[in-house]
């Protein structure tokens, strides 16, 4: 049972990964690996289900079976504006939301730190070579597209490389791009901490070194700000500890711990914004190695250069605000179970034909709103609100009730999980992830969640 779970969680990470490779992820094998991944993931479910009596034990499940369970009933509610994407989105909650977090209860917290190490392996040497291939793309990927063939036949182009001041580089959006590259820096940085071995340390280094640029030149700020909370909540977890070493007093330890943590994000947001200054002196002399190839999509004025300050000088949140407020409308709605996730853009075309997330400038039809909660709220309505506000009500209190019973061996373990759940949180205010998008920050969000609570639930109890 443990060894099936674990080749699921395996699978699905390999899969989730290459899911948002812009090079792979419209490819006819993804199609076959996506359905493979549905009856994996289903079989896994199934077995968990027979051994109930053991996951029902976790924390959190139920409310989390009730969250799950108002998903059912907004799609039901909504059926006339779409089923079957429903039905699906509903098979990846489950597989995040219940399989990924819940099937760590059947393993011991070593068995547990076992599985997060090979994970975690996997996770940095894949964003590693990925991201080093992204990043020489500043040369050779230059208006760079990608023909996207369905059925045989061309449907357009997308962008990849280098294009709009920004290093898309193997991914379809710099964004989550980043994301990703946040989470393999954050997994690098925790077997920095648990391996000793010198030369796996330097690797380490390297790989850390290459997350950093990726997320330099992708010019994502929801990057910059994932990195900012990792820098600050890792220092201050470090600091914490050498702190309560000397004895001193709890005001003054986490007054300390405040500032050293302020400083280290202080230093990493600088240090992003001064690396891609940096880069954009050296611009034109990288420009002139390579001549432009030429890109038959959208196009738009090409940069070299990284940054958009132009294009944000009328709207700072790109868009971000606009796409915001077209929720609170579409919520207003339906404000008690909400419209489902996968309906959002055909109820707001037939209800609220006005709004921005369907009528913007760009002629985009969004269908997400760029924030994990506002994606609640439009979604499941106060009830799916409601119940997202009691699992993060019920995890503080028993972290305030459990943290400290947590073994010596075990804690940077339970730190580095609780950091990437926060990281891949923050992150989530800016993109949406961790709930409803079957991504990979969705994945480690889940993992890392199931992981850290089991491991306070053990306690001081290994098995």
């Amino acid at each position: 049972m443990k060894r099936f779970l674990f080749g699921f969680k395996v699978y699905y990470l390999i899969y989730i990964l290459l899911a948002f490779n812009a090079f792979v992820n419209e490819t006819t094998a993804m199609g076959w690996a996506t359905n493979l991944l549905a009856v994996f993931g289903i079989a896994a479910a199934l077995c968990m289900l027979i051994r109930f009596r053991t996951y029902i034990k976790v924390w959190n499940i139920w409310l989390i079976a009730v969250f799950l369970a108002s998903y059912v009933l907004s799609s039901l509610l909504n059926y006339r504006y779409g089923v079957g994407d429903n039905v699906k989105e509903l098979i990846w909650l489950v597989l995040s939301m219940a399989v990924l977090y819940a099937s760590s209860a059947a393993c011991s917290v070593e068995e547990m730190k076992r599985e997060f190490s090979v994970l975690a392996a996997l996770w940095i040497v894949y964003c590693t070579v990925v991201n080093f291939i992204s990043i020489t793309m500043v040369v050779w990927g230059r208006e760079y597209g990608i023909t996207v063939v369905r059925g045989g036949q061309s449907v357009g182009y997308k962008a990849v490389g280098f294009k709009w001041g920004r290093l898309w580089g193997m991914y379809d959006d710099p964004n989550h791009g980043a994301a990703i590259a946040i989470a393999a820096l954050l997994l690098a940085f925790y077997l920095f901490l648990s391996i000793k071995k010198r030369v796996i340390r330097i690797l380490l280094v390297i790989s850390m070194v290459v997350q950093f640029l990726y997320i330099v030149l992708s010019d994502s700020r929801t990057g910059t700000v994932m990195l900012a909370v990792a820098g600050f909540l890792w220092t201050a977890v470090l600091v914490y500890r050498r702190e309560m070493k000397k004895g001193g007093s709890q005001v003054r330890t986490l007054a300390v711990c405040c500032c050293f943590g302020i400083i280290a994000a202080a230093v990493l947001a600088g240090g992003s914004y001064e690396c891609k200054q940096q880069y954009n002196l050296i611009d034109s002399k990288i420009e002139a190695l390579i001549p432009k190839k030429p890109y038959t999509g959208k196009d738009k004025t090409q940069t070299g250069q990284v940054g958009r300050e132009q294009d944000l000088v009328q709207d700072a949140s790109n868009g971000r605000v606009s796409i915001w407020l077209s929720g609170l409308e579409i919520a207003k709605t339906s404000p008690v179970y909400g419209v489902s996730f996968r309906n959002m853009t055909a109820y707001a075309e037939e209800n609220l034909p006005h709004t921005y997330l369907v009528n913007n400038p760009e002629n985009a039809k969004y269908d997400s709103l760029h924030n994990s909660v506002m994606d609640i709220l439009v979604s499941q309505g106060a009830i799916g609100i409601l119940i997202f506000l009691a699992i993060m009500v019920n995890t503080v209190r028993l972290m305030k009730k459990k943290i400290s019973s947590v073994r010596a061996e075990n804690q940077d373990f339970a730190a580095a999980c609780f950091i990437t759940v926060v990281v891949m949180g923050a992150g989530s205010l800016f993109l949406s992830m961790v709930f409803y998008l079957n991504a990979p920050q969705t994945y480690i969000f889940w993992l890392c969640f199931g992981y850290f609570m089991e491991t306070l639930r053990r306690g001081e109890v290994s098995r």
